[in-house]
C-alpha cells in the first residue's frame, strides 16, 4: 500500500503541473486577445477623421458611450428580448417540425424517395430571399422574424434527423428484433437514440442562425430589435448607433457560439467517440 501511495505521487505532481500550465496557457491567450482588441480599438480611435471619414467608421469614444446608454435606458434589453424571442419562437417551431418530418421520412423509405428531393430542392433555395413573400404572408413585425427562423432551423434540424435515423447500422436493428422487439423497440432504443445525438449538432448550428435569420428579417421589415437598431441608425446616418447595434450583434453571437459549444460539448464527444469504435 505504502507503494501505490509512492507511485501515485509522481502522477500527482505531473497533473498539477500539466493544471498549471494550461491555466498559464489560457492566460496569455487571454492577455493577447486583450492586446489585440486594444490596439484594434486604439487605431480605430486614431484613423478615424484622419484615415478614414468619421461618418464612414465613427469611433470607439462615440460609440460605446451609445452602446452604454442603450444599456441605461433599457432600449437594448426591449430590442435584444424581441430578438432572441422571435429566434426561439423560431427555433422551436422549426426544430419540432424538423424532428417530427425527418423521423416519419428516415422510417418510410417510399415516402423518402417521393419528398426528399423536394425537401432538397428547397433547402438549396437562399432562405433569405424568401422575405418578401414572407412579408406578404404575415406582413412586418415579429411574425417575421419567427417564420424566417423556423423556416431556417427546419431544413438544418431535419436533414441530420433524416440521416441520423437512416445511418443506424443494420447489426443493431437486427440485434432488437432477434430479441423480440417490435417496431417501436427499434425506434425508441435504436433509432431515436442516434438521432437525437445528429439533432444535437444541428442544434449548434440552427441556434446562430435562427438569430442571423430574424436579425435579416428585422433589418429589412422590422419595427423592432436588433436587427430594426442597425437598419435605422444606418438609415439616419448615425454611424455611431449602427457600429452600436453591430458591436452588440457581435457580441450576442460570440456569447451564443460559446453557450452552444458548451451545451453540445459532452453528446458530440459520445457520437465521435462512438463513431470511431
Amino acid at each position: 500500500m505504502t507503494d501505490t501511495l509512492v507511485g501515485s505521487r509522481p502522477a500527482q505532481k505531473r497533473k498539477a503541473t500539466q493544471r498549471r500550465s494550461a491555466r498559464r496557457h489560457r492566460l496569455m491567450v487571454l492577455g493577447i486577445q486583450a492586446l489585440v482588441i486594444a490596439v484594434v480599438l486604439v487605431a480605430w480611435e486614431l484613423a478615424s477623421g484622419r484615415v478614414v471619414q468619421e461618418l464612414l467608421i465613427s469611433r470607439p469614444s462615440e460609440f460605446l458611450p451609445t452602446l452604454w446608454g442603450w444599456v441605461t435606458d433599457g432600449t437594448l434589453v426591449t430590442n435584444a428580448a424581441a430578438t432572441f424571442r422571435s429566434a426561439g419562437l423560431g427555433l422551436l417551431c422549426g426544430g419540432l417540425l424538423g424532428i417530427l418530418v425527418g423521423v416519419v421520412l428516415g422510417q418510410a423509405k417510399t415516402l423518402a424517395e417521393i419528398f426528399e428531393p423536394m425537401i432538397t430542392a428547397l433547402y438549396t433555395m437562399p432562405k433569405h430571399a424568401l422575405i418578401p413573400l414572407f412579408i406578404m404572408w404575415v406582413g412586418i413585425g415579429s411574425g417575421l422574424g419567427v417564420l424566417t427562423a423556423a423556416v431556417i432551423v427546419f431544413f438544418l434540424v431535419f436533414f441530420n434527423t433524416f440521416f441520423g435515423i437512416r445511418e443506424v447500422r443494420p447489426s443493431l436493428v437486427n440485434s432488437v428484433r432477434i430479441m423480440g422487439g417490435s417496431e417501436i423497440d427499434v425506434m425508441l432504443r435504436v433509432r431515436l437514440p442516434s438521432a437525437l445525438i445528429w439533432v444535437v449538432a444541428a442544434l449548434k448550428l440552427a441556434v446562430p442562425q435562427a438569430v442571423v435569420g430574424v436579425v435579416v428579417a428585422e433589418m429589412l421589415a422590422g419595427d423592432s430589435g436588433l436587427g430594426y437598431l442597425v437598419a435605422r441608425n444606418a438609415g439616419m446616418f448615425n454611424s455611431a448607433g449602427t457600429f452600436a447595434a453591430l458591436a452588440t450583434l457581435l457580441i450576442a453571437g460570440f456569447l451564443i457560439d460559446r453557450l452552444m459549444s458548451w451545451v453540445t460539448k459532452k453528446p458530440l464527444e459520445w457520437k465521435n467517440n462512438n463513431s470511431a469504435m
